[in-house]
């Protein structure tokens, strides 16, 4: 016999397992919700007659005649009398929760979500400092109108695809193997040598495709500001895992800019330059779960070992695929080619370079890594919207959509 027939014997109207005394009767859940709702002053079973007139209520694993079901509840003595009308969720909320011999959690007791649980309003920044980052962009025009690189013999490549992933290995080489320092301390001034490094290395990158430099100054700068994060994402990433493979770095150490790698346990975070919160007010913003999405990346690039040409592919997609969203008409056509012309460079490389004509499985596992940082983007962009309604930062940016994929 089930437990709660034992302690409480069959519902009255069903004659399944009863739970207790609901409205004045021994009843089940089932049959408690239902009195509730059909027994309302606006509900449409009220004045209802069944032909019959006593049908069965439950047969075959399922509750029949809704008619009789509310009959039979008022022939046994359910009392719609009892409705808690006013019944206050919360309070009942924190009646269940005090009754419990479990801890609560700080933001169940207080009520407010652990984003913002030590938010005073008084800290909220309604005025502003703007960082001026024009500078920045100037640098890029100068290095977008250089003369993309020249080699000292002369060489044939298939495509712009190729030719691309060749140039950023020769600028490699030339810079040599730098030693490796660990940042330890993350202020405004490392943020900014950051910003600097990777967006020109963002636009050195981009000088490089030859698509690229035959679009309008512009356009190129809109891509640019769209775009340079997420080369600086992947291209730190691939770097990354080629160091921990080398031994060079440990596994819990990253790639920061070109000469510089950090550990995200054994790093200060200094915010006092941009918000007047502490950097335990803001951790659930600002501290990134590199469980989710970062390490999920490390692993699929683990496991493939992509080439510099599929590296340099996935760099295009997740730049242009998001440069696509923002831009329009003719730059947006122009995107489209680009993207095109990439993808038949691609298939070009698989199929003529390494003989490998089905070569769609290993392609859909390497875009994960750049359905990971999308979905990155996407939560990190509804985070910095709450912080913009809260006024978390002091500080604005005077191009806010350089740091839109941020």
């Amino acid at each position: 016999m089930p437990p709660a027939l034992q302690l409480f014997g069959p519902c009255k109207i069903c004659h399944q397992p009863a739970n207790g005394r609901h409205f004045g009767v021994m009843s089940c859940r089932a049959c408690a919700a239902f009195f509730r709702r059909a027994a309302s002053g606006n509900s449409k079973y009220l004045g209802v007659m069944c032909i019959n007139g006593n049908c069965i209520i439950f047969r075959n694993g399922k509750y029949k005649c809704k008619s009789c079901r509310l009959r039979k509840c008022h022939d046994v003595g359910m009392d719609p009398r009892k409705f808690q009308q006013d019944r206050d969720l919360l309070s009942s909320t924190i009646l269940a929760l005090s009754n419990s011999t479990s801890p609560q959690s700080l933001s169940n007791f207080l009520g407010r979500p652990e984003f913002i649980l030590c938010c005073e309003p008084d800290r909220a920044s309604h005025i502003k400092t703007i960082i001026d980052v024009s500078f920045l962009i100037d640098k890029a025009r100068i290095v977008l109108e250089a003369q993309h690189s020249n080699y000292d013999i002369p060489l044939k490549f298939d495509n712009s695809l190729e030719k691309l992933t060749f140039a950023m290995e020769d600028l490699k080489l030339k810079r040599g193997n730098p030693e490796f320092q660990m940042v330890k301390y993350i202020g405004k001034d490392e943020n900014l040598l950051f910003w600097e490094l990777n967006f020109l290395g963002a636009a050195q990158w981009f000088s490089e495709l030859a698509e690229f430099r035959g679009l309008d100054m512009d356009v190129k700068i809109e891509i640019l500001k769209i775009a340079w994060m997420l080369w600086a994402r992947i291209d730190k990433l691939a770097e990354s895992v080629e160091l921990h493979k080398r031994k060079i770095l440990e596994v819990n150490s990253y790639k920061w800019t070109d000469d510089a790698c950090m550990d995200l346990k054994d790093v200060e975070v200094d915010l006092k330059w941009c918000t007047n919160y502490s950097k335990e007010q803001l951790a659930a913003i600002l501290t990134p779960d590199i469980n989710k999405h970062w390490m999920k990346c490390l692993e699929i690039f683990t496991e493939l070992e992509p080439s510099n040409i599929e590296i340099n592919f996935l760099i295009i997609d997740l730049s242009l695929t998001e440069a696509a969203k923002k831009l329009h008409g003719k730059s947006l056509e122009a995107i489209e080619k680009i993207m095109e012309i990439q993808a038949n460079n691609l298939h070009h490389y698989y199929t003529k370079k390494l003989k490998m004509p089905h070569y769609s499985g290993r392609l859909a596992k390497l875009m994960k890594i750049n359905k990971e940082i999308k979905e990155e983007i996407r939560e990190r962009k509804e985070i910095k919207y709450l912080a913009t309604v809260f006024n978390l930062f002091s500080v604005e940016c005077s191009h806010p959509e350089m740091f839109e994929c941020a």
